[in-house]
């Protein structure tokens, strides 16, 4: 009985997912995304979880919600240490609404993206190795997001909290097809090898926003040394006088202030 139950709801969330219109378009690449599984969630969106293969054999999980026009904008989110994609699920969402593809993923050793293709398990951690992997992750997102069929290539832009803060715009000095990057309490080198001045200088004019509070002084500190230090006219910065860390500041109204930058540089 209860395997015929479950068939039975198998089923049901099938024809749920083939009824919805405009159906999410996932690349079906097996290197970038080899399991992926469709969720209408109780807003009515569509969130596939799909799960990206990293450089180094990470199976990567995450968190995507399709856009339903073709060339839209899309937004790649990474969480802060200890955290998951999830901490980014009601932000997701807004975005959706207002035309952008999201993706949202588990950095390797947090959420479901502890495993690696031949099973073994895996753990976060903060060597230069460990920096060199998490990059790749975030290459290995930010090229997914682009081989979908709804996503306009060039309007691609990456939110970091914390020490995610410090891999987007890492990896967006790197890459000249990251359109706009948003950073969330940022550090100047967490774990002492990821120094984020350098690439702020790097990362050019391109749309950047900072913010932290002033109940997290570190990060408002780092965000008045970056601000100085990028040289960037299209530099936006906001720091509150309370909202603690990361996306502990979607509390405060971050959500308003980033969903208006991100509309306006897509």
């Amino acid at each position: 009985m209860r395997q015929i139950f479950f068939a039975a709801i198998v089923v049901i969330v099938s024809v749920l997912a083939d009824g919805c219109q405009n159906k999410p378009a996932v690349d079906g690449n097996q290197a970038n995304a080899n399991r992926s599984s469709v969720e209408v969630s109780a807003m009515g969106s569509v969130v596939t979880t799909v799960t990206i293969v990293s450089p180094d054999g990470v199976n990567l999980v995450g968190s995507f919600y399709p856009a339903t026009s073709l060339r839209s904008p899309a937004l790649l989110f990474l969480h802060q240490w200890q955290s998951d994609r999830h901490s980014y699920d009601d932000f997701a969402k807004r975005m959706l609404s207002k035309g952008f593809n999201v993706l949202a993923i588990d950095g390797r050793g947090f959420g479901e993206s502890t495993k690696k293709t031949d099973g073994t398990t895996i753990t976060a951690g903060r060597t230069d190795a460990d920096v060199k992997a998490m990059l790749g992750d975030v290459g290995a997102a930010f090229d997914f997001l682009s081989k979908q069929k709804n996503v306009d290539p060039a309007k691609i832009g990456i939110v970091g909290a914390s020490y995610g803060s410090s891999l987007a715009i890492i990896y967006a000095a790197d890459n000249q097809n990251v359109a706009s990057v948003a950073l969330l309490s940022p550090g100047l080198n967490y774990f002492g090898n990821m120094p984020t001045e350098p690439a702020i200088k790097k990362y050019g004019d391109r749309p950047l926003y900072l913010t932290a509070a002033r109940d997290d002084q570190e990060s408002a500190d780092a965000v008045d040394k970056l601000g100085m230090a990028s040289n960037n006219s299209k530099y936006i910065s906001k720091v509150h006088d309370k909202g603690g860390h990361g996306t502990a500041l979607f509390k405060v109204g971050l959500d308003d202030d980033l969903e208006a930058f991100f509309v306006k540089n897509q």
